[in-house]
């Protein structure tokens, strides 16, 4: 079971990665106001979500700064909205998983923490560059590395720590852009029909942790 939920973790955060790079560096963002300041901006106008990011999440827990401004190379060294700790936030992302491996080195020996830290309403923020727990090729050989549909509607435990907050659904992006797939249309490497559980495209099988600007 954990290797057939496996893969609904990362692909929220790869969204962010679309190829706007330039633009985001155009910007010259020095500070974690700023950023914050620019990213609002851009969800005020286009999503009616204004002041959407703060300097403190639900939880209390201060921004970071560091990620908040340049970001880290898995990002395209665009800034990143959140909160907390790596290694706290990691500590919870396994509490209800067999593999209770926290950090561990990357391709290149540098260490990764399981994640990056919390989203603005206390989510777990998946670090992409965590080296994954299964190999890929043990997925395509036994068929079980599905992608569970509508994973924000899943009752497993360990998906509910992952997914909490609902706000950008397809359905809800659908009745505020006219578009189910707003975000789901810039994603990279998104998941293959072939590994769908149950039929329906890749925005069901998408779950927004938090919503990607022009600039973040």
């Amino acid at each position: 079971m954990k290797k057939y939920i496996n893969k609904i973790l990362i692909i929220s955060l790869l969204i962010q990665m679309i190829n706007i790079t330039v633009l985001a560096n155009s910007t010259n963002i020095k500070t974690a106001k700023e950023s914050l300041e620019i990213a609002n901006n851009f969800l005020g106008e286009n999503l009616g979500h204004y002041d959407y990011f703060l300097d403190e999440n639900i939880k209390g827990q201060k921004i970071n700064e560091k990620l908040d401004v340049k970001g880290t190379p898995a990002f395209n060294n665009m800034p990143i909205f959140v909160y907390g700790s790596e290694e706290k936030a990691s500590i919870d992302a396994v509490k209800e998983a067999a593999i209770k491996v926290i950090k561990r080195p990357d391709e290149e020996g540098i260490p990764q923490y399981r994640c990056l830290g919390y989203t603005l309403n206390g989510d777990l923020f998946a670090n992409p560059v965590f080296p994954p727990d299964y190999p890929p090729t043990q997925n395509v050989k036994t068929l079980n590395g599905r992608w569970v549909k509508e994973p924000w509607n899943h009752e497993h435990p360990y998906i509910r720590q992952w997914i909490k907050s609902k706000d950008f659904k397809p359905d809800i992006l659908f009745e505020t852009t006219g578009r189910r797939d707003f975000f789901a249309a810039n994603i990279v490497d998104g998941p293959e029909p072939q590994y769908f559980s149950d039929g329906g495209s890749v925005e069901d099988y998408v779950h927004i942790i938090q919503p990607p600007t022009m600039y973040s």
